[in-house]
């Protein structure tokens, strides 16, 4: 599994293209500008398969409908953020009024313990709610693409639409209970490891006074 990572748009989103053996390719999370992330895939000789959505904000969805169109792959987003990839106050892109965000529809619904396969990789679905109610973190292999339920030292704001205080304290109990280590693909930041996170991030170590 090879992985190319892009920061994109207003936000400074992360995105990421998931490579299998095959040459085909998920991208998660693709924030912005369609046509760099077409370039890169044809500089590849990569062939989109798959688009996944960690959540339904604007920044981690803004080029999923060019996406889609353009290539045919299948959008994949956990059934209770569907209903904000097709309006601007749910997914905050009106925070942004020059921002062309185009909706779409997702192709496929999911929730926790659903697999997405991509060839030899297999993506598997950990429903983490707090940020928006279907916030989800994707596992393939070692490596955690959380999308914004938590950074490098920080976690996600709760204080946008379906936002949770309290499922994000339980999301992120969980996140602590998890076994083994992980590499971590946030949503904004640097890729960090589970590890790390388990030991020097305030918001899982303090999680009684959140």
């Amino acid at each position: 599994m090879k992985i190319i990572t892009m920061n994109l748009g207003e936000l400074d989103t992360s995105c990421y293209i998931v490579v299998s053996d095959s040459g085909n390719a998920a991208v998660i999370d693709p924030a912005d500008n369609a046509e760099h992330i077409l370039d890169v895939l044809g500089k590849n000789s990569l062939t989109l398969k798959l688009i996944l959505l960690t959540h339904g904000h604007f920044d981690h969805t803004g080029a999923a409908a060019e996406l889609k169109e353009q290539t045919g792959a299948k959008v994949y987003i956990h059934k209770a953020d569907e209903c904000m990839l097709d309006d601007r106050q749910k997914n905050v892109s009106y925070l942004l009024p020059g921002f062309d965000y185009k909706s779409f529809a997702a192709d496929v619904t999911v929730d926790e313990g659903d697999t997405v396969t991509l060839d030899e990789i297999t993506f598997t679905v950990i429903h983490t709610p707090g940020h928006t109610a279907g916030s989800i973190m994707f596992t393939a292999d070692n490596a955690i693409f959380s999308g914004d339920t938590i950074f490098e030292g920080s976690v996600g704001r709760t204080d946008f639409y379906s936002g949770s205080p309290a499922q994000q304290r339980q999301s992120l109990q969980r996140i602590m209970n998890m076994d083994g280590d992980f590499d971590i693909y946030p949503g904004h930041g640097g890729k960090t490891t589970l590890s790390a996170e388990k030991r020097h991030n305030p918001y899982l170590l303090y999680l009684d006074r959140l």
